[in-house]
């Protein structure tokens, strides 16, 4: 199941849900779902840094996993709405609800759901994303010796996307 018909998914577990999504390590949101009658709260501008922002305390927050366990989630309580990020795979499931929403009985029942279709997530984004400039400039970075990881800062992409798009366009990397 490809990252969009994800998003659409979790969007359909309760009429509550405003916005689902699926952000990258990096920030860079590239699939997602909103409700049609739930207009969005945040500027463009101030959804990407709060998108950008939540990959980055997921990400910090995994570093307590050894002496606490498994991260299940990260919950923002706002007076007109609540945002709960979930790490799936290498990714995070980003999800808003109304402010009145019983989180305790919808995290475990969305999470739920993403632990029975784990196994079938593509969250990778398809090549026909990402646009031919881009593909060129992957192309030259990595047939000059740059590592992948640092490839994927300069496009503004996962490091997973980049080692699928090499592989899809044939590149190896030095």
């Amino acid at each position: 199941m490809r990252a969009e018909q994800f998003s659409k998914n979790v969007l359909a577990l309760n009429p509550r849900i405003r916005f689902a999504g699926v952000v990258e390590k990096s920030g860079h949101l590239y699939a997602s779902a909103r409700r049609e009658d739930a207009p969005a709260r945040l500027s463009d501008r101030s959804s990407e840094i709060s998108l950008s922002q939540s990959a980055y305390i997921i990400d910090l927050r995994k570093i307590f996993s050894k002496e606490l366990g498994t991260l299940r989630s990260v919950v923002y309580n706002y007076d007109t709405v609540r945002l709960v990020s979930i790490p799936v795979k290498d990714h995070i499931l980003v999800f808003s609800t109304e402010a009145d929403v019983n989180l305790d009985e919808l995290t475990p029942k969305v999470q739920e759901y993403v632990k029975s279709v784990e196994g079938d997530l593509s969250l990778y984004p398809p090549a026909n994303i990402v646009n031919a400039e881009k593909k060129e400039a992957l192309r030259n970075l990595l047939e000059s010796g740059i590592s992948e990881d640092l490839v994927a800062e300069q496009l503004d992409l996962d490091v997973n996307t980049v080692k699928a798009l090499a592989q899809e366009m044939k590149i190896v990397s030095l």
